[in-house]
């Protein structure tokens, strides 16, 4: 029985660093598409989407199969979901910047990079969670700082747009700069469950 429930703990630290690194697969072809505007590049946001939808309900799961877990049920079901709702929002910038006909400029090129960096930063986080706490908790705040990092970029990015006349043009970029900010956002509550949770195991 205590090697079945070391199994069980394993998991869902496994699990939870799935979720994370589907998330920075998704990351890096969302900014590939902003490079290239390659549309087959735009496809695979979308499928790594539904892998990371795939991930999260295994998750779910297990949580609801197992009666031990190693973390707070309510924290690692809430975790798994701002994980899940970072890819949800690299999916929705791809079907907006396809459905508004926009060239993705080099303002959502570096706001994607920076995102990318924060969800890679993100995975050695929860890489780190079950025994190496100091490391997991310097790599969420330094996630945290990136969040800040993306916020000063879109304010620089909307106010650059704000001086073009085409109010079209205004509108479509701008909601693309708010999803990609609003990523960041839920990256940054991602790393402050983490951090709540390393609180806990402390």
């Amino acid at each position: 029985m205590l090697k079945f429930r070391n199994k069980k703990r394993d998991n869902f630290y496994d699990m939870l660093l799935a979720q994370a690194e589907i998330c920075s697969k998704g990351m890096k072809q969302l900014q590939e598409f902003c490079i290239t505007h390659d549309e087959s590049m735009a496809q695979k946001v979308i499928m790594t989407e539904e892998e990371g939808d795939m991930a999260r309900r295994i998750l779910t799961d297990e949580l609801d199969n197992t009666f031990i877990t190693p973390l707070d049920r309510e924290d690692l079901f809430k975790l798994s979901s701002e994980l899940d709702e970072i890819l949800d929002y690299a999916k929705t910038s791809v079907d907006e910047i396809r459905a508004y006909g926009v060239v993705p400029d080099e303002n959502m090129i570096e706001l994607t990079g920076t995102l990318l960096d924060m969800t890679e930063h993100i995975i050695l986080a929860i890489s780190h969670m079950e025994k190496h706490r100091s490391i997991s908790q310097d790599e969420a705040i330094f996630v945290k700082s990136l969040e800040n990092k993306v916020g000063d970029m879109a304010t620089k990015s909307l106010a650059v747009l704000f001086d073009e006349e085409d109010h079209r043009k205004i509108f479509k970029y701008r909601e693309i700069y708010r999803h990609l900010n609003r990523t960041a956002d839920v990256a940054d509550a991602a790393m402050d469950t983490l951090l709540r949770i390393i609180v806990k195991m402390s």
